[in-house]
C-alpha cells in the first residue's frame, strides 16, 4: 500500500532523506502513521533508523540528545522538532514501566515488534510505501484494538499500556481483540506501578477524544480505576462502575463530546455520578491535577450543589435572586460553564428543564452588575462618607449594595450606594 503524505510527514522527509543518504535505513513510525492511514490530523512525527545515536547526532547541526539512554535523539528542522530513534529491543522493564536497557539492532521487524498495538506496528517509508508486518491495517479496517505479538507481555513490559488501550478504544472508536481484553484484566493489578501523573495524562487524553463516554464505559468495565497506585475514595470508584450498569446514566453522557474543555468534561463527569464536592477535591487530589484545574472543576461542582436547592423555589424572583447571588459568588465564566454542562448532561427534565436554563441565561446575560470591580464605590469610599475605620463591615456592606445593584433594587451610581449605606449605618446606631 503508498499512501499520499500529510505536510507535517513532507516537513521531515529532508531528516528521512539525510539519513538514508548516508546508507542507513529511516522510516516513518508511530502514531504519525496510524493518523495517515486513518486520515486524522497529525500532532507529532517520529522517525526509527538503524543509525546510532552518536551517528544521528553527527548528521544533523540542530540536534538535542532528549533520550540518549534509550537511543532518541531530537532534531530540530526549520523550528520543528522530531525525534529519531534507533532500531532497538529492549531488556526486561524496571517496575513493569521502563525497560533497564536497550539492545540497539539494524532490523525494522524487531523495532516494530517492540511496540504496544498493531495499528501503533506500521512503518512508512520515504516513497510513501506502507510496511505493515503485524496487521495493523486489517485491525483498523476491522475496528480492533490488538497488543503487538503476546499481549500478556505486552502489558507485563509496561502496564500503563493497559490505559492507553482503554484512550485508543475510545478515541478510534474500536473494540478489543478476545485476547488483548482478558490480558487488560488479568493484569491491571500492574497499575500499581504506574505514577498517579501518568495516569492523570491518559485520562485526561480518554476525556478530551471524540467518544468520552465509550472510553469511560470501557475504563469501568475494566475495573482498572481500583488498581491504581492511590486509592479514590470508594463514593468514586464505585460511582463510575454503578454509573456504567445503568442504562439511564450511560445516556447522561451521551453528549459529553461536545463540552469543548476538557475540564468541564471532568466537571459534568463529576455531576452525572452524583458526587460529593469532598469525592470530586480527594479525586482531583488524587489524580495529581493542578490547583488551578482543581478549582476550576470543584466551582462548577459548588454551583450545581447550590442551583439544586434554589431550583426547588417555585417564585420566579426567589429563584433569579438565588441565581444572581450564585453568579456574583463565583463568577459569570464559571456560572455560564455550568449552563453549558446542563444543557450536555441528559438530566432529569423536572430538575433542570431547557425553559428554566434558557430563564438562566437571559438573567445571566442580563445581570447589570457582578463583580466589586464593576460597583461605581469602594471600601475607601464607604470610610470616608460613614467616618468610621475599616473592618469587616466594609466587605459586608460591598457586598449587599452589589447585590442590590444586580437584582436592579437599587442604580449603580455613587450618590445611591452611599446613600443606601448610610442607611444601614444609621440603623447600626
Amino acid at each position: 500500500m503508498r499512501l499520499s503524505f500529510p505536510e507535517p510527514i513532507i516537513s521531515a522527509l529532508p531528516i528521512v532523506r539525510r539519513l538514508r543518504e548516508h546508507h542507513f535505513e529511516a522510516v516513518f513510525v508511530g502514531g504519525a502513521v496510524r493518523d495517515t492511514v486513518l486520515g486524522l490530523p497529525i500532532k507529532d512525527v517520529d522517525i526509527a533508523t538503524s543509525a546510532r545515536p552518536e551517528q544521528v547526532l553527527e548528521l544533523f547541526e540542530r540536534c538535542i540528545p532528549t533520550g540518549l539512554q534509550h537511543g532518541t535523539i531530537t532534531v530540530i528542522q526549520a523550528d520543528i522538532t522530531y525525534e529519531v530513534t534507533t532500531f532497538r529491543q529492549e531488556s526486561a522493564y524496571e517496575s513493569h514501566r521502563k525497560p533497564e536497557s536497550v539492545l540497539y539492532i539494524t532490523e525494522l521487524d524487531g523495532d516494530l515488534l517492540r511496540r504496544d498495538f498493531t495499528m501503533n506496528a506500521m512503518a512508512l517509508a520515504e516513497d510513501g510505501v506502507l510496511y505493515d508486518p503485524y496487521g495493523g491495517i486489517y485491525d483498523l479496517q476491522n475496528k480492533t484494538l490488538r497488543s503487538v505479538g503476546d499481549p500478556d507481555a505486552r502489558f507485563q513490559e509496561d502496564a500503563l499500556r493497559m490505559l492507553r488501550a482503554v484512550r485508543f478504544i475510545g478515541v478510534y472508536g474500536l473494540t478489543p481483540a478476545i485476547r488483548t481484553w482478558r490480558a487488560i484484566l488479568r493484569h491491571r493489578h500492574l497499575l500499581k506501578f504506574i505514577a498517579m501523573e501518568r495516569v492523570q495524562v491518559e485520562l485526561d487524553k480518554m476525556l478530551a477524544g471524540a467518544a468520552p463516554q465509550r472510553a469511560l464505559h470501557y475504563a469501568a468495565a475494566s475495573g482498572l480505576l481500583f488498581h491504581i497506585k492511590e486509592t479514590l475514595l470508594a463514593e468514586t470508584a464505585f460511582a463510575l462502575k454503578e454509573a456504567d450498569r445503568t442504562a439511564e446514566a450511560k445516556r447522561l453522557f451521551n453528549r459529553l463530546h461536545e463540552l469543548q474543555s476538557v475540564d468541564l468534561r471532568w466537571a459534568a463527569l463529576a455531576i452525572g455520578l452524583h458526587l460529593s464536592i469532598d469525592a470530586t477535591r480527594q479525586a482531583l487530589q488524587v489524580l495529581r491535577f493542578s490547583n488551578t484545574r482543581s478549582k476550576v472543576i470543584t466551582t462548577i461542582i459548588e454551583i450545581h450543589k447550590a442551583m439544586l436547592g434554589i431550583s426547588e423555589q417555585v417564585n420566579d424572583r426567589e429563584l433569579r435572586a438565588g441565581w444572581l447571588e450564585v453568579i456574583i459568588r463565583f463568577g459569570k465564566h464559571h456560572a455560564s460553564d455550568w449552563l453549558e454542562i446542563m444543557r450536555k448532561l441528559e438530566t432529569v427534565p423536572q430538575t433542570f428543564s431547557e425553559g428554566l436554563l434558557n430563564d438562566l441565561m437571559s438573567w445571566l446575560e442580563d445581570i447589570p452588575v457582578s463583580t466589586l470591580k464593576q460597583l461605581k464605590i469602594s471600601g475607601r469610599d464607604l470610610t470616608n462618607q460613614l467616618q468610621r475605620e475599616a473592618g469587616p463591615w466594609v466587605s459586608e456592606y460591598l457586598g449587599r449594595l452589589l447585590l442590590m445593584a444586580a437584582l436592579e433594587q437599587l442604580d449603580n451610581n455613587k450618590a445611591a450606594l452611599l446613600a443606601q449605606a448610610a442607611l444601614w449605618n444609621k440603623e447600626r446606631d
